[in-house]
C-alpha cells in the first residue's frame, strides 16, 4: 500500500486540501491560483500528503460526488459548502481502512446521484409513474433493470407511492438500506435511516397496502409490515411492530406537528433540518410541547418555543445553539 493511503495525516493540512479540492472543481485555476496551489503542496511535506489523500478520497468515491460539486458552486461562507468541507476534511485525515473499506451509508451517500440539502424536501416521479419523496438530508440512487425497480437509500428518509409496473412481467419495487431490503406489495410507505455508522437501523412506517422485510443477514427472516404500523430492524432482525405514530408523515406536507410531544423530541426533529449543533438541558427534555410548525424555517420554530415554552436559546454561534432554563 503507498505512503498516501497508510501515512497519518495532520487535521489542518487535511482542511486545506478539502478546500483545494472544492475549488479546483469549481473551474479552472487561475494563474495565481494555481502557483499558490503549488506553493502550497511544496511547502511541507504534510501538505503534500494531505493532498495525495485527497486525490484517493476522490478515486475511492469513484471520481467527483455530487455533494463536491454542490459544495463547489455554493457561496464560499454558505453552511452548504461549509458543512461538505468539514466532512471531506474528515475523510482525507480518516484512517485509510475506515473509508477504503467501507460500503457503509456515510460514503454511499457522497457517490449518490440524487440527494437533498439540509432543510430541503423534495418530490418526483420515477420512470414507472411511482412518486418518491425525500426529506432532509437524503441520498439515494435508483436503478431500473429487467430483474427489479429498486431505489438505494445511502442516508435520510423517503417516502414511497408505488405505481403499477407496465413491465411484463411485472417487477418488484424495492428500497435497499444498509440493513437489508424492504418490498412494497402495492403501497405507501416511508424508509429512513436511523441509528449510527457502527449501528444502523432502518425505519420503516407503512400507511397504505404493506410491505415486506428481508433483514441483508437473515433472507429467511421475512417480516411483512400491514398498513397503519410501524418498526425498524438491522442486519439480523426486525423489531416488535408499533402503531404508526399519528402525525408520523406531516413532513410530507413541511410541517412538524406537535401534541404533547416532548421538547427534546421537537428538538432532535428541528435539527435534522438545519445546520449545526442544537443541544437540549436534559432537565428541560421532557416538556410538552404542542403546535403545528413549518419545517422550511426551523430557527423560527426555535424562537416560538422560546416564546411558549420557560426557555432561552443561548447562541455561542449562528450553529451553535444550546437550549437553557430561562
Amino acid at each position: 500500500m503507498s505512503t498516501a493511503s497508510t501515512a497519518a495525516i495532520d487535521p489542518r493540512a487535511a482542511r486545506a486540501a478539502a478546500q483545494w479540492l472544492v475549488r479546483l472543481h469549481a473551474g479552472p485555476l487561475t494563474a495565481g491560483e494555481q502557483q499558490a496551489f503549488q506553493a502550497w503542496r511544496a511547502s511541507d511535506p504534510s501538505h503534500e500528503a494531505a493532498w495525495q489523500r485527497a486525490e484517493l478520497v476522490c478515486s475511492a468515491l469513484a471520481g467527483v460526488p455530487p455533494a463536491l460539486r454542490q459544495a463547489a458552486d455554493a457561496a464560499p461562507q454558505s453552511p452548504r459548502r461549509r458543512a461538505v468541507l468539514y466532512g471531506l476534511a474528515g475523510l482525507i485525515a480518516a484512517a485509510p481502512a475506515l473509508w477504503l473499506a467501507s460500503q457503509s451509508a456515510p460514503w454511499q451517500a457522497w457517490r449518490a446521484a440524487i440527494r437533498t440539502a439540509r432543510g430541503e424536501i423534495r418530490h418526483m416521479a420515477l420512470p414507472d409513474g411511482t412518486q418518491l419523496v425525500l426529506n432532509t438530508d437524503t441520498a439515494i440512487d435508483v436503478r431500473f433493470d429487467d430483474a427489479a425497480r429498486l431505489v438505494a437509500l445511502h442516508a435520510g428518509e423517503i417516502h414511497v407511492a408505488t405505481a403499477h409496473d407496465a413491465a411484463v412481467p411485472a417487477r418488484p419495487f424495492l428500497v435497499r438500506s444498509s440493513n437489508g431490503t424492504v418490498r412494497a406489495l402495492g403501497t405507501h410507505f416511508s424508509v429512513r435511516h436511523l441509528g449510527s455508522v457502527l449501528a444502523p437501523r432502518t425505519e420503516v412506517g407503512v400507511s397504505e397496502g404493506a410491505v415486506e422485510i428481508e433483514p441483508s443477514q437473515a433472507p429467511d427472516g421475512l417480516r411483512t409490515i400491514d398498513a397503519g404500523r410501524q418498526g425498524s430492524f438491522d442486519d439480523v432482525a426486525v423489531s416488535a411492530l408499533t402503531p404508526s405514530s399519528p402525525h408520523a408523515d406531516a413532513w410530507l406536507r413541511g410541517v412538524l406537528i406537535a401534541e404533547r410531544m416532548p421538547l427534546g423530541e421537537v428538538l432532535e426533529q428541528v435539527a435534522r433540518y438545519r445546520y449545526g449543533v442544537l443541544r437540549c438541558d436534559p432537565a428541560l427534555a421532557a416538556l410538552p410541547v404542542d403546535g403545528i410548525f413549518q419545517l422550511n424555517d426551523p430557527d423560527n420554530i426555535l424562537l416560538l418555543l422560546q416564546r411558549s415554552l420557560p426557555i432561552r436559546l443561548a447562541r455561542r454561534t449562528r450553529y451553535w445553539i444550546s437550549v437553557e432554563a430561562a
